[in-house]
């Protein structure tokens, strides 16, 4: 599947919703409360990111517990976004202006969504830091969008992360 088919499902599945058997798969998971409930303060396409992102590991019998504590943590600080701010942020990305269309300041919540987007995996890292979640949770969740991958669980979560 290319890019734009993987663009195009995630917007058609933008507005899908969690079920109860996604949020008990994380739960298991996710022993310690403080780092299921920063799972389930994600938005609902964040979660069901996330659940699809564990199990394609799973299924590729990966069991390490951190590797699959960060697939389901790692889009943690993107925050609320409606599904417009996504596309924006992808449009953006896509023309190659993703980081002057970001701006934390401006009045246009679709830009402010953006710079959220553009600095997500160091606010999740943050996030987890503050929770408590393992050391080798939040070098991953900061990673997870490093083109210069050389450790391998990295380039587990980012096959996971991009294949979901």
């Amino acid at each position: 599947m290319g890019a734009l088919d993987d663009r195009v499902r995630q917007f058609r599945e933008a507005g899908q919703q969690p079920a109860p058997a996604d949020y008990a798969f994380a739960r298991k998971l996710l022993p310690r409360d403080e780092l299921y409930e920063l799972f389930v303060l994600q938005e609902p396409r964040d979660i069901l990111h996330a659940v699809r992102t564990a199990r394609w590991l799973i299924d590729r019998n990966e069991r390490d517990p951190e590797l699959l504590m960060a697939a389901l943590l790692h889009d943690i600080g993107k925050g609320h976004q409606r599904t417009r701010d996504r596309v924006g942020w992808v449009l953006a990305g896509t023309l190659g202006i993703g980081e002057r269309f970001a701006a934390h300041e401006s009045r246009l919540a679709i830009r402010r969504a953006a710079a959220r987007s553009a600095e997500h995996a160091a606010a999740g890292a943050e996030m987890l830091r503050r929770a408590g979640a393992p050391p080798l949770v939040i070098e991953l969740t900061l990673l997870h969008h490093d083109p210069h991958a050389a450790n391998g669980m990295l380039k587990l979560l980012q096959a996971a992360d991009a294949a979901s």
